[in-house]
């Protein structure tokens, strides 16, 4: 058998964590020895749904040996992957962003245009007719859930809810509100974390025309838990901004329920940006993106434009 090892982005969510664990699954029912992994500790709106499930967590990496066999969910750019991927043989990518990772050699790739890669890997196991684990059936509805939150994002698919419908009756579980609310609570809970990694909860670079620029997302059912520490994060901002030399910088808290996005914005230059992109006024380092709640489909393609542009 081949060995592979199998995982999502850095600063993973609940979506990067169960597709590296359902992969693993899946490719351990065909021709592979296959291991799940993070690189990154889990968000607790992920820890608290694998022990509501009795799961392992996977191990942490930063690195593997050169010419180890990798599956890559979730996620294909470089900035976002393990350190040494150059040094990798990528045997798999199953995801639903763009894609912009190019390889030395042919590889299994299965992308769609889905809300969720866990909806992409539930299609894989259909297909295949894996007979799996009713925990298997509940990390896949959870992933879907969480990365479409509660198919209020505008990554949205008909697919996805169709997918989702057909996994309640699987998992028993019959409303998914009630299902999610309290992973929705676990992850709003952001009192204890320190302010280094409440910036990095969800973070992603973008490089646009040869500028490095990075969006952060917060996604709460409480957002005072961020915006009462404004000034603390604004300090956190310029410094990184300062020390990747980058050349825009926001974080975004998104109000999963109340569907509403306030964003913090640093310095005037970014408030500019902030201001002629989304048509809105900055009032004390916080700009009204109304309900933007898809960093992927409503927030980086504006800014995309915008510097492509320049």
């Amino acid at each position: 058998m081949i060995d592979i090892k199998v995982f999502g982005h850095k600063v993973p969510d609940t979506d990067t964590i169960c597709s590296a664990v359902i992969l693993t699954n899946y490719l351990n029912n065909k021709w592979y020895n296959a291991k799940a992994y993070k690189l990154w500790e889990l968000n607790n709106e992920t820890a608290y749904l694998f022990d509501l499930l009795n799961l392992e967590i996977p191990e942490t990496i930063t690195s593997l040996p050169s010419w180890t066999k990798v599956a890559l969910v979730d996620h294909n750019e470089k900035s976002q992957t393990i350190d040494n991927i150059d040094e990798l043989d990528i045997e798999y990518i199953v995801d639903h962003h763009k894609f912009s990772i190019t390889t030395s050699n042919p590889i299994n790739i299965r992308a769609e245009k889905l809300g969720s890669t866990a909806s992409v890997l539930y299609k894989m196991y259909k297909e295949s007719n894996i007979e799996i684990s009713k925990e298997i059936w509940t990390l896949m509805l959870a992933a879907i859930l969480s990365d479409t939150l509660l198919f209020r994002s505008a990554t949205t698919t008909k697919e996805d809810t169709i997918i989702a419908e057909e996994l309640k009756s699987i998992t028993w579980i019959n409303d998914f509100k009630e299902f999610m609310n309290p992973l929705f609570e676990a992850k709003s809970n952001l009192w204890d974390i320190n302010v280094i990694d409440l910036i990095k909860y969800d973070y992603k670079e973008t490089e646009i025309a040869w500028k490095m620029i990075w969006v952060w997302t917060i996604e709460t059912v409480n957002p005072s838990y961020a915006l009462w520490r404004k000034e603390e994060i604004l300090k956190w901002l310029e410094q990184i901004k300062k020390d990747w030399n980058l050349e825009f910088i926001m974080l975004s808290v998104v109000d999963i329920f109340w569907e509403k996005n306030i964003t913090i914005v640093l310095n005037w230059k970014d408030s500019e940006i902030v201001e002629k992109v989304f048509d809105t006024k900055i009032e004390n380092n916080l700009a009204d993106l109304k309900n933007r709640l898809s960093r992927k489909k409503q927030v980086v393609p504006n800014l995309t434009e915008y510097f492509n542009n320049l």
